[in-house]
């Protein structure tokens, strides 16, 4: 029987075990070379990922997306970037247009994300990327439908023809669930997203102890994790 190390292990990195959100490939791939002049933030909400992306590039093109009736999209002020409106699934730019999708905890969300996932291929730059986080264990929230497996996800991901290139742990699913288990003390539970969250502490000492190499530790945070971040990219142009 194939283990989940067997099916992640080429896109589980080894150069450090840190829980990360999505933020950690916007810094990425806007602080590196060959940083994209435009972005698109596939499930915008309210807009807020705008001013991450403009600190690194202030003349970068952002463009945010979300559904009409998005009750987090209703809270987004007028002015501002640009935001354009869709069906959930038909994304409005041309083909092979789009070199950077943005998506911070959207596709829980997703009522078809075979068919968005598609669309993200389909709308993606040869050599474009596609990153962002989900849900594997986050309990119901704001119209939320899904969780994810991180093989789950990597198998959607390659129905759409595109590649999952790296995959990183955020918070732990206890953390999460506890968070949503007692409102009164979500600001308590709110700070392991800037810091270690305590079963992610855990396995870093379980590391530690048994001398684990780094990926086999993101390997148990990913097992356990309440989200984890994405880097997926279309492969490119041949010929």
């Amino acid at each position: 029987m194939a283990t989940l190390w067997d099916l992640l292990q080429d896109c589980i990195p080894d150069d450090h075990a840190r829980q990360v959100t999505s933020r950690y490939y916007v810094d990425e791939v806007m602080g590196g070379p060959g940083a994209p002049g435009q972005v698109v933030d596939l499930g915008c909400g309210r807009g807020a990922s705008a001013a991450h992306f403009k600190r690194h590039d202030p003349k970068v093109r952002w463009v945010g997306v979300d559904i009409r009736d998005s009750p987090e999209a209703r809270q987004r002020r007028p002015g501002g970037e640009p935001v354009v409106h869709f069906d959930g699934v038909r994304l409005p730019f041309r083909s092979d247009s789009v070199p950077l999708i943005y998506s911070h905890q959207v596709f829980e969300h997703v009522v078809r994300p075979r068919d968005l996932l598609a669309e993200i291929g389909r709308v993606l730059r040869p050599g474009g990327r596609f990153i962002g986080s989900t849900s594997q264990f986050e309990p119901y929230h704001s119209f939320s439908l899904w969780n994810y497996t991180p093989y789950g996800f990597r198998v959607l991901v390659e129905e759409a023809g595109l590649t999952l290139e790296e995959i990183r742990p955020s918070l732990d699913g206890v953390t999460l669930i506890l968070r949503t288990y007692h409102p009164d003390r979500k600001a308590e539970y709110g700070r392991f997203w800037s810091e270690e969250s305590p079963l992610n502490t855990e396995i870093d000492d379980w590391g530690q102890r048994t001398r684990r190499q780094t990926a086999l530790v993101n390997l148990r945070k990913l097992t356990f994790c309440g989200q984890f971040a994405f880097r997926v990219a279309k492969p490119p142009a041949h010929g």
